[in-house]
């Protein structure tokens, strides 16, 4: 068994931790700036993009102990070149982004902006009218033109968060063998709450970023799931794999099933 998390801004608060020798894992823990299902072993507990956990329900089934729920300000966005109100078709060019980034783009696009999107690449198109990005470019000021946070576009829309990170945990593992894994998640986490000025200060200095602005990206994430947000990213993939490689979910009960909740994260401050 292995830990596995996506490394990227938003997973900052569990991956920062384990980078830096805040936490010892005591299972294998490995973080990759890519994470897909494919990677996933049958007895891995992985922290993944969102839509992931799609492709992954055959052996894994969805836990509530960690996530990544974005508030008003996320990490994923949208830069056009005019206003956004002014493109009405376009090729749309996915940016070193994840699974996360695309669904997110695939549901929010044409209902909330009214762009049709003619085609999704990840190849440099002189075309395409709207790059996605995602993670601390996404919080960076656009040198020219505009940009959307998608997240934000999402709640607007739908009035529901944008679930960006979900925990993939083996369905045929019992809870006392998950154990280990599930606790090194909330030790990483717990460690990021408790040096969350840390935190930034070292993603300020690696990606050139506002203080303040991470500190109001971070204030605005939740990192474990509540009731409800099962809903949420039900919906959300409902409405973002339609057209994408990733396989359809048809209910909330494919997702899921009960398990004993470790401790909630420590609110922020």
């Amino acid at each position: 068994m292995r830990l596995l998390l996506h490394d990227t801004l938003a997973m900052a608060p569990f991956v920062h931790p384990l980078t830096a020798g805040w936490v010892a894992p005591v299972i294998p823990s490995e973080a990759r700036s890519e994470l897909r299902a494919v990677d996933v072993g049958p007895e891995d507990i992985a922290l993944v993009p969102a839509p992931e956990i799609a492709a992954l329900l055959a052996t894994h089934t969805l836990g509530r102990e960690a996530a990544v729920v974005a508030g008003s300000v996320g990490s994923i966005a949208m830069r056009v070149p005019v206003r956004p109100d002014e493109v009405e078709r376009t090729p749309i060019r996915l940016w070193r982004t994840s699974g996360a980034a695309e669904v997110l783009a695939r549901a929010t696009l044409k209902p909330f902006y009214g762009i049709v999107p003619l085609a999704w690449t990840s190849d440099d198109t002189a075309e395409a009218q709207v790059v996605v990005v995602e993670g601390a470019e996404a919080l960076r000021p656009p040198e020219a033109g505009f940009a959307e946070d998608l997240c934000r576009a999402w709640f607007v829309l739908t009035g529901e968060p944008a679930i960006t990170h979900v925990l993939a945990v083996p369905r045929a593992l019992d809870r006392a063998a998950l154990g280990p894994g599930l606790e090194t998640l909330v030790a990483l986490r717990d460690a990021g709450h408790e040096r969350r000025r840390d935190l930034r200060r070292d993603l300020s200095d690696a990606h050139g970023l506002d203080r303040d602005r991470l500190t109001e990206f971070f204030a605005e994430q939740r990192l474990a799931l509540e009731p409800a947000d099962q809903r949420a990213l039900l919906l959300l993939l409902q409405r973002g794999t339609w057209g994408s490689a990733y396989p359809p979910i048809r209910d909330a009960a494919s997702l899921t099933r009960p398990t004993e909740s470790l401790p909630p994260p420590e609110p922020s401050a």
